[in-house]
């Protein structure tokens, strides 16, 4: 039977192989990727939370979870079409204080002040329209990051032998990091996520081999194919131009 108190499934989630860095996070589109991996009863628990969840919000809206110690904060964006506004973000220690607020959620004007304030983003994506495409070849930054490159690979290959598809990539004021995928679908859904906030896609390894730099680059094409105009110029570098 689910508990009630947040925070004690939190702490649940936070022992297992999901929390990254004192976090879990779970995106209602793709969770079902990452709760496969938990034991049957908790995968249950965290299910039925999300999918209860996904009855009662709109579906042009959105959500993450984000389970912390101390409970879960749910993070709201609104799916206009044109590009994804964020909606706000609550912090919740049970769920019924979390149920509540969703069924009592002015949906109706929430959805129409983001759709009022969408104007100014229509202006931007007229003005990225006239921009040439600028996303940077995933070879050319494999070779500026180098021995880095190398090293991560190297630490996948050890840390990471039997994910099945593993993405690396690098931002200057970030370094590089590693995420590993069950499914190349929940793979470039990621890639598109990551092209949006300029971080280079450096490497792709699947069950530990790395694919081609024409593989990563069709990956990238086709991730970027998914996003709205707003995102998807953002991911093309149109507005660093």
């Amino acid at each position: 039977m689910p508990i009630d108190n947040i925070s004690r499934l939190s702490r649940k989630l936070l022992a297992t192989c999901l929390a990254t860095d004192g976090k879990v996070t779970l995106d209602h589109k793709t969770y079902l990727a990452d709760t496969c991996l938990l034991s049957d009863s908790l995968r249950d628990e965290v299910n039925s939370l999300v999918e209860k969840l996904r009855s009662l919000i709109p579906t042009d809206f959105a959500f993450d979870l984000f389970f912390e110690m101390e409970g879960v904060t749910l993070s709201l964006s609104f799916e206009d079409g044109n590009t994804v506004s964020t909606a706000g973000r609550n912090f919740f220690t049970s769920q019924k204080s979390l149920m509540r607020s969703i069924r009592h959620a002015p949906w109706d004007e929430m959805r129409s002040d983001l759709i009022n304030k969408g104007g100014i983003f229509d202006e931007m994506v007229s003005a990225a329209a006239d921009r040439p495409v600028s996303i940077p070849s995933s070879e050319a930054s494999a070779k500026r990051y180098g021995i880095l490159l190398v090293a991560e690979i190297g630490k996948n290959r050890r840390l990471n032998p039997r994910s099945p598809f593993t993405l690396i990539i690098g931002r200057d004021d970030l370094g590089i990091c590693s995420e590993q995928f069950s499914s190349r679908e929940d793979l470039v859904t990621v890639i598109a996520d990551r092209m949006t906030t300029q971080n280079d896609i450096l490497a792709v390894l699947e069950v530990c081999t790395p694919w081609t730099f024409e593989e990563v680059e069709a990956a990238k094409l086709e991730a970027v194919e998914q996003l709205g105009p707003i995102s998807r110029a953002k991911a093309e570098r149109r507005f660093n131009v």
